[in-house]
């Protein structure tokens, strides 16, 4: 009787066991997690990782992301970007190309100027074309101009920059004869 209860309590264990240690497939320690406030897209030809608008005010910001051709064999290129004509106006994107297996971090390279109606903390719609054919749509947050997103906002005008005042002479500056 006492062999049957250790037996009972050891197969209980290895059961436990099993459905504890996670063996299987498929499984969230398998796959990709970056933590950031930033989105991914992997889905094309070209991931756009780490994606977000930058903004240091409402309505104007910047959008960066990291592009990555997966092609080993073609160059793909951005042909241009829009929003979706809400929250996102325009998109100011300056055509790019991917070399087969290349990066380009817009976060580099002033990114995307963008307007609209849009504040910290929203998501907003922006779209990609490619010459390969391929669209892709992405919602991506809009996160303040601080932390690891500092100096990102390349399109807002900070609050500290301030117009240049220039002085020009006035008519009693100016050496001009006197009629006495």
């Amino acid at each position: 009787m006492n062999l049957r209860r250790v037996v009972a309590l050891a197969a209980a264990g290895l059961a436990a066991t099993a459905a504890l240690t996670a063996c299987g497939f498929n499984y969230p320690t398998d796959r990709i997690n970056n933590i950031t406030a930033g989105v991914d897209y992997r889905d094309g030809t070209v991931d756009i990782l780490n994606a977000a608008v930058v903004a240091t005010q409402a309505d104007s910001g910047t959008f960066v992301a990291t592009f990555v051709n997966g092609s080993t064999t073609k160059t793909v290129s951005l042909q241009s970007a829009s929003g979706d004509n809400t929250a996102i106006a325009s998109a100011e994107a300056q055509p790019f190309s991917l070399e087969p297996g290349g990066l380009r971090n817009l976060a580099a390279t002033n990114g995307i100027p963008v307007s609209g109606t849009f504040t910290p903390g929203q998501f907003v719609n922006i779209s990609f074309q490619f010459d390969n054919g391929e669209d892709v749509t992405m919602n991506v947050p809009v996160v303040l101009d601080d932390g690891q997103w500092a100096g990102l906002d390349v399109a807002t005008p900070s609050a500290s920059e301030s117009p240049s005042v220039s002085t020009s002479p006035t008519a009693t500056d100016s050496a001009s004869p006197s009629s006495s």
